[in-house]
């Protein structure tokens, strides 16, 4: 069979290699009308589906959380309060009672009916949550079938899981013959692909329903780092990603053999390599790669099926397995950077995102530092404030800060700015005096200085000049007030930017878990002065494509350090 190349998003990094195996979603509707006497045993049959379908999903939730991962659990929760939903229960009982559908078509039918709702108005979160949905139902049916448990279908192969989309159950159920996953529709900031990223199963969303028409056990290359699905790859390409494969797999098991080194340059300037972590799973890996701690806690993805501000009690659940593994090590918690494409159902229509959202509310962010501070305290605590734009901003979460860490006998733990918008590094010798901090998150400032949309496939080029501008006078900014800065945004662990970083100045970089490894053996292979020298060429550059060719030096060298 012809290779075929399909394009699609990536959605979490890596490449994997294997056989397709299509997910049993029983999206056939049986068409038969039940006579009057059989419906009532059918809607009784599909009530106890919904039931059942609740409970397995409590088990499942309950086993994460004793896992610690409590914001994979959180997920599931939503799940399975739908399954309870006495509207949803009534709208299938009556399908059955009144209508005569059987029952695993009854609740395929009527839960399609809610996922086509949502996704009819065309919000990504909303998005998020049809796939939820349609989890649950392909649960549901399953069961309303009289089927216990998936289809096994072990084959002791390597498997690609190839889908329409996916529930975040549905991927922390693989088993572990599946090496990665494709999904027809499905988004970055989906349920499942924040699971995905968490697993480390590399994933290509958005493929097209192309996708689908793959032949059940046909070879197949999911590379979520390109953000392709190759079909029938011929076998040179094969063992292309074979070796690949292989070598990825050698080398970062030599940079965490070296996670005792430190990471110093060449010619003696320390960088400091944290982890962007949103788990307990997350930290673990990162601990174990060699981590300092964590330079980044995004504490907003627990709550993102939040129906009002979380609780004091509700952040000390979410925060507690994650901080109890820092003791003693760096730990930066970000305060709720909800908006954009960050949004629960309670601020639906609200404008603004991150500290501009919690400033309007001052019990929602007294409630999460109150948190922070009781499960951070033995952790070297920061707060990270995201989307600030003024000083003001961060004055007012010391305001808020500082009584109740008087009252708890608390110290008050370094305030970090995060410099994510213009704003904030035109700003940044206005902010630096309030700070203890700054972390740059590239991502949004790179999107933002540039007008490019962060979500494009490929991303944003972060070492266009003038956003190396933006991170320059940000650091001359923080040299000038004695403080540090870390960057916490991609760019951290891309090849082509991050020793542009470490040129510039920056001190700390935080990184994915998967990275870590990576990032410090790239540290220990730069020059600082050469760096520098060449970062300083790149700020008077024309064009991205003229930084990539000043660059070129400095990615050899970390390409001879793997």
């Amino acid at each position: 069979m012809t290779e075929r190349v399909l394009a699609g998003v990536p959605a979490s990094p890596g490449t994997a290699f294997g056989e397709v195996r299509h997910l049993d979603a029983g999206d056939e509707i049986d068409a038969t009308i039940l006579d009057e006497a059989a419906r009532p045993a059918a809607a009784k049959r599909a009530l106890e589906a919904l039931a059942r379908s609740a409970h397995e999903l409590e088990d499942l939730a309950a086993t994460l959380r004793a896992e610690g991962r409590t914001g994979e659990a959180d997920i599931l929760d939503a799940g399975m309060m739908m399954a309870e939903d006495p509207v949803l229960v009534e709208a299938v009982e009556s399908a059955v009672l009144a209508r005569g559908l059987p029952a695993a078509s009854a609740i395929r039918v009527e839960v399609e009916a809610i996922a086509a709702q949502l996704d009819m108005i065309g919000d990504p979160e909303l998005a998020a949550r049809a796939a939820d949905v349609r989890s649950l139902a392909r649960r549901a049916s399953r069961l309303a079938h009289g089927d216990a448990a998936p289809a096994d279908r072990s084959t002791d192969r390597d498997a690609i899981l190839v889908a329409s989309d996916l529930g975040p159950a549905d991927v922390i159920e693989l088993d572990g013959e599946v090496r990665g996953i494709a999904l027809a529709v499905g988004g970055v900031t989906g349920h499942a692909a924040i699971v995905a990223r968490g697993l480390g199963l590399p994933m290509v969303v958005g493929v097209g329903q192309d996708l689908l028409s793959l032949a059940e056990g046909e070879l197949c290359i999911v590379d979520g780092d390109r953000s392709v699905v190759i079909a029938s790859p011929d076998q040179e390409h094969v063992d292309t990603v074979r070796q690949a494969m292989v070598a990825v797999r050698e080398s970062r098991a030599r940079a965490v053999a070296a996670r005792a080194l430190p990471t110093v340059t060449r010619d003696g300037r320390a960088v400091r390599v944290l982890a962007n972590a949103a788990t307990p799973t997350e930290v673990r890996a990162a601990l174990e790669a060699g981590a300092d701690g964590v330079g980044l806690l995004r504490t907003e993805l627990a709550f993102l099926e939040a129906q009002h501000w979380p609780t004091v009690a509700e952040h000390r659940r979410s925060l507690n397995p994650t901080l109890s593994q820092l003791k003693g090590l760096t730990a930066t918690v970000r305060l709720l950077d909800f908006g954009g494409d960050k949004t629960p159902p309670f601020l639906k229509g609200v404008y603004g995102r991150g500290i501009e959202l919690l400033l309007d509310d001052t019990d929602a962010l007294s409630w999460q530092l109150e948190a922070i501070l009781d499960t951070g305290d033995e952790t070297e605590l920061r707060i990270l404030i995201p989307m600030v734009t003024e000083p003001s901003q961060v004055r007012a979460v010391r305001a808020a800060i500082e009584p109740i860490a008087a009252r708890r006998g608390n110290r008050v733990p370094l305030m970090a700015a995060m410099v994510e918008v213009p704003a904030a590094a035109v700003m940044a010798d206005r902010i630096a005096p309030e700070v203890g901090m700054f972390s740059i998150g590239t991502n949004d400032l790179t999107s933002f200085q540039l007008g490019i949309d962060r979500t494009r496939p490929g991303g944003s080029p972060a070492h266009h000049p003038a956003v190396l501008q933006l991170v320059a006078d940000t650091v001359d900014a923080a040299r000038a007030a004695g403080i540090p800065v870390e960057v916490c945004g991609e760019a951290a662990s891309n090849p082509l930017v991050m020793p542009l970083l470490v040129g510039l100045g920056i001190d700390e970089l935080s990184v994915g878990a998967a990275a870590v490894a990576r990032v410090r053996a790239w540290v220990r292979a730069l020059d600082y002065g050469e760096a520098s020298r060449i970062a300083r060429r790149a700020l008077n550059a024309e064009s991205a494509a003229e930084v990539e060719s000043l660059e070129r030096p400095l990615r050899l060298l970390l390409d001879d350090a793997g």
